[in-house]
């Protein structure tokens, strides 16, 4: 039996059915391993779309080119990152180096081997500069991370930009924002929420950490959702 769906569907995000355009083609991707590369993965091999999933780190660009040699995909999306701030901010050189360079290894083979591929970047809200009394960030607000992790994110941005844009390539980059799903592990918001409660003594207090602080939260599936249709659009910009 698997769980519901924590939160409800947003209304202008239509559930995804069209498997059909993606089947005889090849869909690659990093991040299996996470919480929406495997959604992704998922979804795409219940609908018999042949998924190609890179195994290994995006440091290593001798196995990234190597990888990359043998394959031909039509659709290729980039989730792999170090994400928690917590191990970002422990290990900021390992983080500038999955980020920023394991990026650029991963469009630098891809362009060397299919040019032609449409590319996806799951890139973070963390890129944009907070905003005050709880004003919602929209897509144009100004970029300012106040975290290292979402510098490294928006470095990474840049990069795509540069290169892909300078060799006319197909890319899109997604600014994910807070999403929460089953298999989160329990380091992040809800699921660290969720652990604190059911914790409690019966009448105890629940403390919070920077209580005025709002953020919405979306379904992680529903992440998926936007992305594919961005694939069977192949849209294009950030």
């Amino acid at each position: 039996m698997t769980a519901a769906a924590p939160l409800a569907r947003a209304a202008f995000i239509p559930e995804y059915t069209d498997f059909e355009a993606f089947r005889g083609q090849s869909v690659g991707l990093t991040g299996a391993r996470g919480v929406l590369g495997g959604i992704l993965v998922r979804r795409l091999e219940q609908h018999g779309v042949t998924v190609a999933a890179y195994p290994g780190d995006v440091n290593d660009e001798a196995t990234v080119a190597a990888w990359f040699e043998q394959q031909h995909c039509s659709h290729f999306l980039h989730f792999a990152a170090m994400v928690p701030v917590g191990q970002v901010e422990g290990d900021p050189l390992l983080a500038f180096q999955t980020n920023v360079i394991g990026t650029f290894n991963v469009c630098k083979q891809l362009l060397r081997t299919q040019p032609h591929c449409w590319f996806f970047h799951c890139s973070s809200s963390h890129v944009y500069q907070p905003t005050a009394q709880a004003t919602p960030i929209a897509e144009d607000s100004p970029t300012n991370p106040p975290t290292y992790y979402g510098a490294t994110k928006l470095t990474a941005e840049r990069v795509i930009d540069t290169l892909l844009g300078k060799l006319r390539a197909r890319y899109c980059i997604g600014r994910v924002f807070s999403f929460t799903h089953e298999r989160q592990a329990p380091s992040y918001l809800v699921p660290s929420l969720r652990h604190r409660i059911l914790a409690l003594p019966e009448g105890a207090t629940l403390e919070i950490d920077n209580p005025s602080a709002v953020r919405d939260i979306q379904d992680a599936d529903q992440v998926i959702d936007v992305v594919l249709h961005l694939a069977r659009r192949n849209a294009t910009g950030t």
